[in-house]
């Protein structure tokens, strides 16, 4: 699965997905349909609030979007981040759908240099400056970085009819 989402893995790397329990008032909170939460969830709960409640202070600011004229600022709560540590992705599309929400955000933290993020051959610079692209359409991918980068990717994969139900 690693390949298939473009993932090139470095030494002292990682990514994790958390699941945001307060996704349409709580939908997720016990887990998805048949599948309890990432462990992480259980792990870091802390660290779950802070990264949604960061999702919506940067989603309040405005945030650049990839192909638009303005910066979006009516951004929807997302279901799912992906935590990544110095995780380097090579050219690919996102698997699924946006559940109601097309766009991905992404922002760059950490002490790092290079490491932009490419959207269909153009470079973003994401080092704490969040950008929303269509990963489900656009092919995108990490430049070379040094250093430790920290990448954090709000989404909401669709979601299948009997998951919801189950709940």
């Amino acid at each position: 699965n690693l390949e298939k989402e473009g993932r090139k893995e470095r030494n002292g790397n990682g990514s994790f997905t958390i699941v945001n329990p307060h996704f349409r008032e709580g939908l997720y909170q016990n887990g998805i349909g048949d599948h309890s939460l990432p462990l992480a969830n259980n792990l870091f709960p802390d660290l779950v609030d802070a990264i949604f409640a960061l999702e919506s202070a940067l989603s309040d600011k405005g945030v650049e979007v990839v192909g638009g004229n303005s910066p979006s600022t009516s951004r929807p709560s997302s279901s799912h981040c992906a935590v990544n540590c110095n995780a380097q992705f090579t050219p690919h599309v996102d698997s699924g759908r946006g559940a109601g929400q097309s766009l991905s955000m992404i922002v760059g933290l950490g002490n790092y240099s290079g490491g932009s993020l490419a959207v269909e051959g153009v470079e973003y610079d994401i080092r704490y400056r969040p950008l929303e692209f269509d990963g489900w359409r656009l092919r995108h991918w990490t430049s070379p970085f040094a250093g430790e980068r920290f990448s954090l990717v709000w989404f909401t994969p669709e979601v299948k009819n009997n998951q919801e139900t189950r709940l």
